[in-house]
C-alpha cells in the first residue's frame, strides 16, 4: 500500500519538556490509523503538528513525499475534526457543511452538489434545514465529520471525536466512522486514549508513552504480542506475575514453574503475563498452573470476571469466564480454584 504521510524523527519541546521525542512513522493511503496513549503521552501534540498548529522542534513531516513541516495550516490538504465539533449554532446543517467551501469561493452549484452528496453519505439529507441544537449527539458528530470531509482533504485528523458521546452511541459511531472512511477512501488519523475504540476502528495502532513511540502494529498484534510491559497493561487487561529466573527456568513466588519463551537478550527482573480470557479453570493438563481463592466476581453480561487471590502475585489475578461457563457452575467468595494456561499464551517482559 502506498505511503501517504511520513514522520521523520519528529520532535516537540516545551522548554525542558520533550512532548514528542523522535517519532518516526509511515502512514498509508486509505488507512485508518490510531494514535493511542495516556494523558501526557504526546499524541495530541503530534496531531497538532500534523495539522500545522504546532511548530516542529526537529524532524520532518512529508505528505506524498513533499515536506509540509513549515506549511501553514490553511495551505495543507489536511482537515482537523475537534472533539467539541464547533458547529455554528445559528446555521443549519447544510450551511454548516457548506461553510468551508464558501470560504474557498467555489461556485454555488458545486457547493450545493457536494453538500447534497455528503448529506446522503452521512444519512442526514432529511435534516439539512435543522439547527445543531435540534440534533442528537451522534447527528452533530456526523455533521462535524461531513464538514471536514466535504472539502475532500487528503488526510483527516480526528481529536477524540467520540469523547462526548455515551457508551452505546460511541459503539454505533465507531462502526459509522469506519464505514464513512472506507466509502471516501481518505486516510483517517484518530487520537484516543480509549483502547477499545482503537482496537475496533484502526487498521494500525501506534502506542505512545512520554512522547516516544513504543509500538506500531495492527490491533491483533498489539493485543496478542505487546512490545513491553507498559503496552501489555495499557491495552486491555493483563495479569502480571513476578518470576524468578534460573537460566531458562522461571518460577513464580509460590514455587510454580512458569513455562514460557524468554526473549533473547532479556536480563534483570522479569514478569510473566497472561490475558484473563486465556486462563482455564481446573485445567490440569495445561503447561502452566496456579491455584487461588476467589475474592470477588464482576458480572459484565457477556462474561464474568473472577478476581482470585494467589501467592504468585501481589494483585488479584483476573480470570474471564464466558456466560455459558458461569451458568454451568457457581463462583462463591472464598472458593479455591485451580487455573491453567498454555506456554504459547505467556508473554515475558522486563519488570
Amino acid at each position: 500500500m502506498t505511503t501517504l504521510l511520513s514522520l521523520r524523527h519528529v520532535e516537540k519541546h516545551f522548554g525542558h519538556v520533550r512532548a514528542v521525542n523522535g517519532v518516526s512513522l509511515d502512514i498509508r493511503q486509505n488507512e485508518f490509523f490510531a494514535l493511542l496513549g495516556a494523558s501526557g503521552s504526546g499524541k495530541t501534540t503530534l496531531l497538532r503538528m500534523l495539522a500545522g498548529f504546532e511548530a516542529l522542534s526537529g524532524g520532518q513531516i512529508l505528505l506524498n513525499g513533499k515536506d509540509i513541516s513549515h506549511v501553514p495550516p490553511n495551505h495543507r490538504p489536511v482537515n482537523l475534526m475537534f472533539q467539541s465539533y464547533a458547529l455554528f449554532p445559528h446555521m443549519s446543517v447544510a450551511q454548516n457543511i457548506a461553510y468551508g467551501l464558501e470560504m474557498e469561493k467555489l461556485p454555488r452549484t458545486e457547493i450545493r452538489q457536494r453538500v447534497d452528496e455528503i448529506l446522503a453519505t452521512i444519512q442526514l439529507s432529511a435534516l439539512a434545514s435543522r439547527k445543531p441544537e435540534q440534533l442528537s449527539g451522534g447527528q452533530r458528530q456526523r455533521v462535524a465529520l461531513a464538514r471536514a470531509l466535504v472539502k475532500r482533504p487528503q488526510l483527516l485528523l480526528l481529536d477524540e471525536p467520540l469523547g462526548a458521546l455515551d457508551k452505546k452511541l460511541r459503539g454505533e459511531m465507531q462502526l459509522e466512522l469506519k464505514r464513512i472512511q472506507h466509502q471516501f477512501g481518505i486516510t483517517f488519523i484518530i487520537v484516543t486514549h480509549d483502547q477499545e475504540e482503537a482496537l475496533v476502528m484502526a487498521d494500525r495502532i501506534a502506542i505512545l508513552q512520554h512522547g516516544e513511540l513504543l509500538q506500531c502494529a495492527p490491533p491483533r498484534e498489539v493485543y496478542e504480542h505487546p512490545a513491553n510491559r507498559f503496552a501489555a497493561e495499557f491495552i486491555g487487561v493483563m495479569n502480571v506475575i513476578p518470576v524468578a529466573r534460573d537460566g531458562a527456568k522461571l518460577t513464580a513466588a509460590e514455587g510454580s514453574l512458569i513455562r514460557a519463551d524468554i526473549p533473547d537478550g532479556m536480563g534483570g527482573d522479569l514478569v510473566a503475563a497472561v490475558r484473563p480470557e486465556r486462563l482455564r479453570l481446573d485445567a490440569h493438563a495445561c503447561e502452566n498452573r496456579l491455584s487461588g481463592r476467589i475474592l470477588a466476581t464482576a458480572y459484565h453480561g457477556l462474561d464474568l470476571q473472577v478476581h482470585i487471590e494467589t501467592p504468585a502475585m501481589p494483585k488479584p489475578l483476573i480470570c474471564r469466564v464466558t456466560a455459558d461457563a458461569a451458568e454451568a457452575r457457581s463462583f462463591r467468595t472464598g472458593d479455591v480454584l485451580s487455573l491453567g494456561w498454555s506456554r504459547a499464551d505467556t508473554r515475558i517482559f522486563a519488570a
